[in-house]
């Protein structure tokens, strides 16, 4: 007979006791009241009453929806389609409350798709933790909501200006999900992408796992800045099963934060909050898609400490109060990361189309597994604790319910009546169009240098090749700008694996620079993480074949993170790769696949081809406010023959060059008989060899080097053409669906009456790069190639 995993019932089960594995793993260790607590001083009236303010601000968020979904649009008074996501988290109010009511104002977290919760802690304590110039200070930078809500802020004490500030959080919340100009995130974010910087929340994720790197690279950020603050990460069982999980809980154990490899010793100061509510969607945890019974199992596969793991009962606010509290004090104590498991339910659906409201209901979890949860209701409880301790009468509880519901049910309404967003202003925020700032913060501007290299004093009448600028240029930015880190795959001692690096590390020493393991998602992950708490950081991707590892972090989170937060987001994020091509490397380490990444916007692409524009354009690269990929290409750097033609005269100076601009690398010297080719890094070279011939048989090449992939300079292309008539584009990309189509597209729409003959287009064929020699040379294009086909243009 099949067995079917919803046999496997996973009842509440909260006995103490330690789980062996590689170590103890402490579970259910947490054992007193609220009465307890009270008596012991380790709690205050005050804020237990908040523990259940709080959990009851959640729940009432989490129930509007289901209400206005269930009962198609009827909230209270209110009519609202709400038409967003519905991930709701009834029964899970006690973790966000409990952990992040032991954390300060400016300390982090980041969250998930059933994120509300997590959310609205964050606001609730973090307004709570303000001063009353703080309050009114946030008040006034929310000041449309403010007067729109009808309220005087001036001259009021700090407890009227704390609940002004919740029910703008509030507002902001609900505004987010219901798609208002004045939501957390401008609307652009909605239910599974609210973030709130104000309170030091870093956003939630609709990617499973997606901000575990963002998070460990908060804390990286913390703990290089010696800050004090600590991140909370807070994640689902499910997100622990994908990989993103494995390579950031492994950066984030590194042991060169601790050992003495780098100058301090002081680990990850981030908390992995895992919320295990039994089932990652539908497939349940225990007894079906992983081979342990509880999460915190895994904290030895990454440290010897076990990551501090231990399993709590989710159910109970004051046991997670407990365990994070302890984590906080060692995580600020440099004894991160981590691991905390919360053991617990969700009284609801994945989503709302997920239902068990009777027996026959039930799919992958029984009716009466849920109702035995439900006995455990945090919320529930917890009220009863209030009364036990005679902190509130049953009267002053179920007033508090009524409030609670009353206040949501208010502001629910105002915002139905705020603005929508201009349709016209659809894509504000994809961008921070900010020019280039120079700026450095005096306390960065103090930077140690271990080791002074030999071409500081490098005369610059004397060409220098690629790599040599790509080296000068990382240097003198370090040196500027101790905001600047390196990280990346053996970029460290062994200097890149195409020298890149080389010398850097004996310059900056290993706080500025080191080896991550082979985790493309984390380093770049972590990258977007520490950018987003201030610094510049620059992560390195080996070969480009290896950033569809990491295309997630690339494309889901960096590229989108400012717009779908409403602009709060800064990237200052620079990913160096590198493409290649005929060295027999075959399909999976030599392609050009760049074209993917101008795909996704958010994204800046620059493909430097000589001395003079990667040096620049590196430099542009990384003090741009964007997430910006430098391309380098590998025979550039390695060789010889190219080296030398990349060879120029280089200022000894720093320098930037725009992002976005073409340069014309060689002009054509009469039009009669002309053609704009436009190509862009080692492939340019093999045009340039080519117009030499070609001018010899009287047809001359207008070369543009595209050199930003996007922005893409359109006008210079366009200029060109009016003048040459024809028009060919070069690239070692596979043609179809390449860059090379988008640019033929905006020529023909904006320039077709100056093309005399249709444009051509030569690039690889439609299948990936081979290993043999024979067919490889007829893969990549080249000068003869290239010769011939512009030929046929005339």
């Amino acid at each position: 007979m099949l067995k079917l995993p919803k046999e496997i019932k996973v009842f509440p089960e909260f006995e103490p006791g330690y789980i062996e594995v590689g170590g103890k793993v402490p579970k259910f260790q947490y054992n007193k009241s609220l009465k307890d607590e009270l008596k012991e001083g380790t709690i205050t009236r005050e804020e237990s009453i908040d523990l259940f303010k709080c959990m009851l601000m959640i729940r009432n968020f989490e129930e509007m929806i289901y209400e206005l979904r269930a009962n198609k649009g009827k909230y209270g008074n209110i009519r609202y389609l709400y038409i967003g996501a519905t991930h709701l988290s009834i029964g899970q109010e006690a973790v966000p409350t409990g952990g992040i009511s032991v954390i300060k104002k400016d300390d982090y977290i980041t969250s998930t798709h059933r994120g509300h919760g997590d959310a609205i802690a964050k606001s609730y304590f973090g307004l709570k933790d303000m001063s009353e110039e703080e309050l009114f200070s946030f008040i006034e930078s929310n000041k449309e909501i403010a007067n729109f809500l009808g309220y005087d802020w001036k001259n009021k004490n700090k407890n009227i200006l704390y609940q002004y500030a919740l029910d703008i959080e509030l507002f902001k919340a609900i505004g987010e999900l219901f798609g208002k100009e004045w939501g957390a995130c401008k609307g652009r974010g909605g239910s599974m992408h609210i973030a709130d910087f104000s309170v030091g929340h870093l956003g939630a994720n609709a990617i499973v796992g997606g901000s575990m790197g963002i998070a460990v690279g908060s804390a990286m950020a913390s703990r290089y800045m010696e800050d004090g603050k600590v991140t909370l990460c807070f994640i689902g069982d499910g997100a622990m099963n994908t990989g993103i999980a494995h390579e950031a809980l492994n950066m984030s154990c590194m042991a060169q934060f601790t050992n003495g490899l780098m100058k301090k010793k002081f680990g990850v100061p981030v908390i992995f909050m895992v919320m295990n509510n039994q089932y990652g969607e539908s497939g349940q945890q225990k007894g079906e898609v992983t081979g342990i019974d509880y999460i915190a199992e895994r904290g030895f596969a990454y440290n010897k400490k076990g990551m501090h793991a231990e399993v709590v009962n989710a159910m109970n606010v004051l046991a997670v109060r407990d365990a994070v509290k302890r984590a906080v004090e060692k995580a600020r104590n440099g004894d991160g990361p981590i691991l905390l498991e919360f053991w617990g339910y969700r009284f609801v659906g994945h989503s709302l189309s997920d239902t068990l409201e009777k027996p026959e209901d039930g799919t992958y979890r029984t009716y009466d597994e849920l109702q035995e949860w439900k006995k455990y209701d945090p919320v529930e409880n917890f009220a009863k604790e209030l009364i036990r301790a005679e902190v509130l009468t049953e009267e002053e509880v179920e007033n508090l319910k009524r409030e609670a519901r009353k206040k949501n049910e208010e502001i629910a309404g105002k915002v139905i009546e705020s603005p929508n967003p201009d349709p016209k202003q659809m894509t504000l925020y994809v961008f921070n169009d900010a020019p280039i700032d120079d700026y450095v913060p005096e306390k960065f501007r103090n930077v140690t240098v271990l080791k002074e290299p030999a071409f500081k004093d490098r005369d610059p009448e004397i060409e220098i090749n690629y790599k040599e600028a790509i080296i000068e240029a990382l240097y003198q930015e370090m040196k500027r700008d101790a905001r600047i880190l390196m990280w990346g795959e053996d970029i460290a001692d062994y200097g890149g694996s195409f020298g890149e690096t080389k010398g850097l590390l004996e310059i900056f020493g290993r706080d500025r620079i080191f080896n991550t393991a082979i985790s493309e998602a984390a380093i770049v992950g972590t990258g977007i993480g520490a950018a987003m708490r201030g610094l510049r950081p620059i992560v390195e991707i080996m070969y480009i074949d290896f950033i569809l590892i990491a295309l997630d972090q690339v494309a889901n989170q960096a590229a989108k993170m400012r717009y779908m937060t409403g602009g709060q987001a800064e990237i200052p994020l620079t990913i160096i790769t590198t493409i290649g091509g005929g060295k027999g490397y075959a399909g999976q380490h030599s392609q050009s696949i760049e074209s993917i990444l101008t795909h996704f916007p958010g994204l800046k692409i620059v493909a430097p081809s000589d001395a003079y524009d990667a040096k620049g354009l590196l430099i542009s690269a990384i003090r741009d406010k964007n997430p910006v990929i430098y391309i380098e290409h590998q025979n550039l750097l390695q060789d010889p023959l190219l080296l030398s033609l990349s060879k120029r005269k280089v200022p000894k100076e720093d320098y930037i060059i725009p992002l976005g601009k073409a340069d014309i690398k060689r002009k054509a010297k009469n039009y009669d008989k002309s053609v704009t080719v436009v190509s862009w890094s080692a492939m340019l070279y093999a045009v340039l060899k080519a117009s030499e011939e070609l001018e010899k048989e009287g047809i001359e090449l207008e070369v543009i080097d595209l050199r930003s992939l996007y922005p893409l300079d359109m006008d210079t292309i366009i200029d060109s053409v009016k003048r040459t008539r024809r028009f060919a584009i070069v690239t070692q990309a596979v043609e179809f669906m390449s860059l090379s189509a988008e640019i033929i597209t905006q020529l023909f729409e904006k320039a077709n009456s100056y093309l005399e003959r249709p444009p051509l287009r030569i690039g690889a064929p439609y299948c990936p790069p081979p290993a043999s020699p024979v067919l490889e040379k007829a893969y990549l294009p080249n000068d003869k190639r290239i010769i011939d086909e512009i030929k046929q243009l005339f």
